[in-house]
C-alpha cells in the first residue's frame, strides 16, 4: 500500500494531520491484520503506541548520541 508524501505546497503547521491522514488507511489495514491474526483490537492499538513510542525514545537517544560524538570530535 502507497502512503502518500508532502507536496510543497504544504504549510508546516498542516503537516502533522496531513501525514495522520496519509497514514490512516495503512494503520487501519495493519489493525485488521493483526485482528484476523487472533489479536484483540485494544491490544493492538497499544501495541502500536507503544512501538511508536519506543521509536521515538530511539530517535532522541540517536541524537544524544550524535550531539556526543560531534563534542568529542571538537
Amino acid at each position: 500500500m502507497d502512503i502518500r508524501g508532502p507536496s510543497s505546497s504544504e504549510r508546516d503547521e498542516d503537516r502533522f494531520l496531513l501525514c495522520e491522514q496519509a497514514l490512516e488507511t495503512a494503520f487501519q489495514e495493519l489493525v485488521w491484520r493483526a485482528i484476523r491474526a487472533g489479536w484483540d483490537e485494544g491490544e493492538t492499538c497499544v501495541a502500536l503506541a507503544s512501538l511508536a513510542d519506543h521509536h521515538i525514545l530511539s530517535m532522541r537517544y540517536n541524537e544524544e548520541v550524535a550531539a556526543s560524538i560531534h563534542k568529542l570530535k571538537l
